[in-house]
């Protein structure tokens, strides 16, 4: 039997640097990759919470990542459309947008178990 060796980290983070961490890990997974901007502004919707969450992507959640993150209309619309394409925001049945859940984290504490074989070892 190999040993392996596990490393072991926790984070404490405020809630923005939170989802922007997470995103940052998931993304080493996924086929498509986040860009390091993008992965702030959809971190930044991610933080969202309260009443405002309910429609994540409303007028006003993205007047209030504008203003968070000094993005333009037009700033702000090239991010959208590129979460679209690339599947990280999805339509639901009744046509609201939402996050793809497969980039969804837990609100207070997010757990990763990853494990690489080296085949040719």
């Amino acid at each position: 039997m190999k040993s392996s060796k596990v490393l072991r980290k926790i984070l404490r983070l405020n809630r923005n640097k939170y989802f922007e961490v997470h995103l940052q890990i998931v993304n080493a997974l996924l086929p498509v990759k986040l860009t390091p901007k993008e992965v702030e502004v959809l971190a930044a919707f991610m933080s969202l919470d309260g009443d405002i969450a309910m429609d994540r992507f409303g007028t006003t959640a993205r007047k209030m990542i504008k203003k968070l993150l000094h993005l333009s209309d037009g700033g702000l619309g090239n991010y959208m459309k590129s979460f679209k394409d690339k599947k990280f925001i999805v339509a639901t049945e009744d046509g609201m947008e939402i996050i793809n859940p497969i980039l969804n984290a837990s609100m207070e504490e997010q757990n990763y178990i990853i494990r690489l074989v080296n085949m040719e070892a």
